[in-house]
């Protein structure tokens, strides 16, 4: 991609610009063309290659960048300027606004206890499916359960400012499940009505993959249906090595990412991850 420059300058009353020297042909290839231009300029902004106050560049200079109309950079702008990315000056232009990354920040709790606590504090539950049901059999297999077994089946969102920021689709053993109700839920995280606390949290195997939203998480989660999201699988243990709860969390780009922290004792363990590659 090529380098944003429109910053300001002492002299000048706007900040200059200049037409990228090469481009790159959208396609549309799994998604409308505005939409690919609107992610594009999105990432940039709150990647910080554009700044608060940044002029990007014209619809003329971007038209010619990515092969695109002009009708297809006015749906994207304004979809930016919907979302308070951008502001438009007229006669002058699209402005960044003060939606990036330059915010000095506290250094993140990577833990994963700690992100449980944070993410309890900072959202809010809504439980969507509570049920006893007969649990899948790879679920199964990967509780302990024989095949046919019943689990508790939970469904939740957790949203924060209105907004879903994480689908969760659980299975619990009914043995270890007996403190889950609705009620407790109201009051009580999940995790703690399991074990008794956090501190009785034992080993916690995950894997994540990159997803397209079906018509279900996309609905949860008010994204568009086929948009990217993240697939987090886990399996939570609990200190006598049982494995308690397998755990589906789904996750837009467009409000939540992934952290992971891993220290040097565990530098060549699966503590770090590693890619798989399905070919």
């Amino acid at each position: 991609m090529p380098r944003s420059i429109g910053t300001r300058t002492r002299d000048a009353a706007v900040p200059t610009r200049r037409t990228p020297a090469n481009g790159v042909k959208l396609q549309a290839r799994g998604a409308l063309l505005h939409r690919q231009l609107y992610l594009l300029l999105k990432d940039q902004i709150t990647g910080g290659r554009y700044r608060s106050g940044d002029l990007l560049p014209t619809q003329e200079a971007l038209c010619a960048q990515f092969s695109i109309s002009r009708i297809t950079v006015r749906r994207a702008l304004a979809d930016l300027v919907e979302d308070g990315y951008v502001r438009n000056r007229q006669g002058v232009g699209a402005f960044v606004t003060a939606k990036t990354n330059g915010k000095a920040k506290r250094g993140p709790d990577f833990s994963f206890i700690g992100d449980m606590r944070r993410t309890l504090k900072e959202t809010m539950m809504g439980i969507l499916h509570f049920e006893v049901e007969r649990c899948p059999a790879p679920i199964a297999e990967a509780l302990g359960l024989v095949d046919g077994e019943e689990a508790v089946h939970l469904i939740r969102t957790r949203s924060a400012r209105g907004k879903a920021v994480i689908l969760l689709d659980g299975w619990i053993p009914r043995r270890f499940a007996k403190a889950v109700t609705r009620k407790n839920l109201q009051k009580t995280s999940l995790h703690e009505l399991i074990f008794g606390g956090f501190e009785k949290v034992g080993r916690v195997a995950q894997e994540v993959n990159a997803a397209l939203a079906d018509p279900v998480v996309a609905q949860a989660l008010d994204v568009e249906v086929n948009s990217a999201v993240l697939k987090i699988v886990r399996l939570v243990h609990n200190r006598e090595g049982a494995p308690v709860h397998y755990l589906t969390v789904w996750s837009t780009p467009l409000r939540t990412r992934m952290v992971m922290e891993v220290g040097a004792d565990d530098i060549d363990s699966y503590s770090v991850g590693r890619l798989r590659h399905d070919v």
